[in-house]
């Protein structure tokens, strides 16, 4: 226990010499995306509803794409779910490595499976943890929903690090916000 005590003293006056503020968890910095970084004006699910689907799930069409045949199974599971997302669509994803993340959007109506190039991968790194409640991996959508928020890196793009809403308009994803958080003086 003082052990623990002593390594946490010096890890705040660590902190204090750095010019880093002295935050109540010692596992957030100043690069951490944390909830103070959500703007009171953030775009709402409620501005982008849309009518949930009930109906029986449609099998994905894997063939369409490269990437959706060698996902398959992921694709399919994640159809199988039903909706979670405007409307009609399930948000699908699986791991690329550690705290790495790879997206499709599947037509759960229609069975097309698409791989929207501006979020093909994500990355939720240094995230408060507060920020993954509700969400898959940092990534919140609800199914009657157009609205897709993305917390963490996006496809590996230092620049793209921070907090991003995105609007759903059937074949693609178009940002219309972002709260940049990169890391150091990126």
């Amino acid at each position: 226990m003082i052990r623990f005590c002593v390594l946490s003293a010096a890890m705040l006056l660590v902190a204090a010499l750095s010019g880093e503020p002295a935050l109540a968890d010692l596992s957030l910095d100043r690069h951490t995306i944390v909830s103070a970084d959500l703007p009171a004006d953030a775009p709402r699910f409620a501005d982008y509803r849309v009518a949930r689907y009930t109906g029986k799930p449609a099998r994905p069409d894997v063939r369409s794409h490269p990437r959706s045949r060698l996902f398959r199974t992921e694709l399919r599971e994640a159809a199988a779910a039903g909706p979670n997302f405007a409307g009609h669509y399930r948000l699908a994803s699986w791991g690329c490595g550690a705290g790495c993340f790879q997206w499709a959007i599947v037509d759960v109506k229609s069975g097309r499976v698409f791989h929207p190039a501006n979020l093909a991968s994500t990355d939720h790194v240094n995230v408060e943890e507060a920020l993954y409640e509700g969400g898959i991996q940092a990534v919140h959508t609800r199914p009657d929903s157009r609205l897709l928020v993305v917390v963490g890196g996006i496809n590996e793009d230092p620049k793209l690090r921070g907090i991003s809403w995105f609007v759903w308009d059937d074949q693609k994803l178009k940002r219309i916000r972002f709260v940049a958080k990169p890391y150091g003086d990126s």
